[in-house]
């Protein structure tokens, strides 16, 4: 693991004034997904939050972020600030108040591409039928899971994320 990235995942818990420093320092879109491959969600969404910040962050970890790391984004998105603040109100109000801000950053960046492409990559599962290694059952299968998913998430986050060079 790289030195920057133990930094901040082994950071003194009583030193959260300098954890969002210590995230923007990371000098790239890999720093930052191997960041988030070793996040323990237990710690809170101070790291998280500083991820999505980075000037970085590309879309790859943004997708990676919002379908696989935890599913916050995605209750806000389908359920609305209404519903979505009920489900955190056992965070303290700073907490509670970080994770919705979390999630609109994320969701409002992913639907008005904000997140650049970068040499990061991440297949949601959705679109990508032409993918030539799959099998003529698996083009069916995504392509009827994509006809699902788009009655309720908008294209921008069902598209897979390709590495640029």
């Amino acid at each position: 693991m790289h030195p920057a990235v133990e930094l901040v995942l082994n950071h003194d818990p009583d030193d959260h004034g300098s954890l969002a420093d210590r995230v923007a320092s990371l000098a790239d879109e890999f720093r930052l997904w191997e960041l988030m491959s070793h996040y323990n969600w237990d710690e809170g969404f101070e790291v998280p939050l500083a991820v999505i910040r980075h000037p970085r962050c590309d879309r790859a970890l943004a997708l990676r972020l919002f379908w696989d790391l935890d599913d916050a984004a995605r209750e806000y998105l389908v359920g609305g600030t209404t519903d979505f603040g009920a489900s955190y109100a056992p965070y303290d109000a700073e907490e509670a108040a970080r994770v919705e801000e979390y999630c609109r950053i994320l969701t409002e960046g992913l639907r008005h591409g904000r997140f650049p492409p970068g040499r990061n990559s991440f297949d949601t599962g959705f679109f990508g039928t032409d993918d030539p290694t799959l099998t003529e059952r698996q083009r069916k299968l995504r392509a009827g899971k994509t006809t699902l998913a788009q009655r309720d998430y908008d294209d921008a986050f069902l598209h897979p994320a390709v590495a640029v060079a």
